[in-house]
């Protein structure tokens, strides 16, 4: 992935001020496996599409996709086609798919098929795209983590386990189409491709990150053209990733003249990294790529009183970068909206800002209908207000006629629907009105435990990063 290629900021409207959507061509070789990576894709907040046309004379427009969705999985059925004719695929889709962020190739958990050739494949074209599109000179590398720690399958000493067995010791030496021989990562890359791989070790993995970017620049600078991670869990894999990614920014930035040296890098030349793996590793590296923080706050408007409600805006307070804060109430007990807005002026930059009328048991009070309408409708105000005043790239409700209001408010006419980030508490986009594409959370005041307001505010969090034109 090269950070070079990341569009711009663009923002128009405080609704909108996040980065413009990435655009990450995953060539996966099995439809099974091609969907669960665009599953983990779309579960991270990143719209999402999986096709299977794999000509690139067909009928699916894949740049047209890549306008439309931040990641397009296309499924070419190829971990049991010659390699020849498997590399030629990946060449042609990775060359007619036009400018892309990244280039992933989703291999198989138990690395069956044609992994080295279509790594060597998508390599070179990546290569032969980013040498003709005129811009800066770029060394492109493959970065293989294929551990998927979530489904059983890790990478100790560079060898693939599947259950904590070797891959040879299990059923699949037996596999009547793929049967392994070996667990030896490096072995299989190497199987139909001349690819010089470096391994980053599990030891190098758990001494942190000062360790794994050490070795991330010495492997480049020694002429390595895959790096191979260990990685036993998903902590060890997002590591990795952020490094990777690190580097990568301060080679474009030219931050460190430090690290262009030691990677052996000449001036002006930039990096650029085609994924192997089945998911969780290109999705680390794209998450890690994406900017720090969206631009502008995540708002959240809580009208529910319930003492579930209560218990996870007081799990949210716990993060030193969300202020909760209380309405105040005007002399007819109802939301002041002035003062609140006031108090929103006096909070210091946090990441997260969410406005509730009840925090703790003492603040419950019985309200008549008309009261409880115009609490809801002062809420609705004040969320409004608040992004018309300052950039907000996510919102997150909780109370349905809070929700309801609040929409009614901005005018939107209704939500997309992304993701069911637990039981009944859902992600999307608002639809219409004044806050066209903003994303947002809904969910009831009964609904989940102590930690679902803070899941739903990580997913916010990342789809708040990527802006949907």
């Amino acid at each position: 992935m090269s950070t070079s290629h990341m569009p711009d900021s663009d923002a128009t409207t405080p609704a909108a001020s996040a980065q413009a959507s990435p655009r990450i061509l995953i060539v996966a070789d099995d439809l099974t496996g091609g969907n669960a990576c665009g599953a983990l894709f779309a579960e991270a907040g990143l719209r999402t599409i999986t096709v299977t046309e794999t000509s690139p004379a067909g009928s699916i427009d894949i740049r047209g996709l890549l306008d439309d969705f931040a990641a397009v999985v296309v499924n070419t059925d190829s971990r049991h086609l010659p390699p020849q004719q498997a590399s030629e695929l990946y060449s042609d889709l990775i060359e007619s798919a036009g400018p892309v962020d990244l280039v992933a190739c989703r291999i198989d958990t138990t690395l069956r098929g044609n992994v080295g050739p279509a790594a060597a494949a998508a390599i070179s074209a990546r290569r032969r795209v980013l040498a003709a599109s005129g811009g800066p000179r770029h060394r492109v590398l493959g970065l293989c983590v294929p551990a998927f720690p979530a489904a059983g399958r890790t990478t100790v000493q560079g060898r693939q386990l599947l259950g904590g067995r070797l891959l040879e010791h299990t059923e699949l030496a037996f596999d009547v189409r793929s049967p392994m021989r070996t667990s030896v990562v490096e072995e299989i890359l190497a199987s139909g491709a001349d690819l010089d791989c470096r391994l980053i070790d599990i030891a190098t993995v758990l001494a942190g990150r000062d360790a794994v970017r050490t070795a991330v620049l010495d492997a480049i600078g020694q002429g390595a053209e895959v790096l191979i991670a260990d990685a036993l869990t998903t902590d060890h894999i997002d590591l990795v990733g952020s490094v990777i990614a690190e580097i990568s920014h301060d080679v474009a930035e030219a931050t460190a003249p430090d690290t262009l040296t030691r990677a052996g890098l000449a001036d002006g030349e930039q990096l650029d990294w085609v994924t192997i793996d089945p998911g969780p590793g290109s999705l680390a590296l794209t998450l890690s790529s994406l900017p720090a923080r969206a631009d502008g706050i995540l708002l959240g408007i809580s009208g529910s009183a319930t003492e579930v409600t209560r218990s996870q805006l007081a799990a949210v307070a716990e993060d030193p970068t969300v202020t909760v804060l209380r309405t105040p109430l005007d002399d007819a007990g109802l939301p002041d909206v002035e003062a609140t807005l006031a108090l929103i002026d006096r909070t210091a930059s946090a990441r997260a800002i969410i406005i509730a009328t009840v925090l703790e048991t003492s603040d419950l009070r019985e309200l008549t209908d008309a009261e409880s309408e115009q609490t809801t409708q002062r809420l609705a105000v004040i969320a409004s207000t608040i992004l018309s005043a300052m950039p907000v790239s996510g919102l997150y409700t909780t109370g349905g006629d809070v929700t309801a209001t609040v929409m009614r408010e901005l005018g939107a006419m209704g939500m997309e629907i992304d993701k069911e980030i637990v039981p009944l508490a859902v992600g999307g986009r608002l639809v219409g009105g004044r806050a066209d594409a903003l994303p947002i959370v809904t969910k009831g005041g009964l609904i989940g435990d102590t930690g679902t307001a803070v899941e739903c505010l990580e997913f916010l969090s990342t789809t708040a990063r990527v802006r949907r034109d």
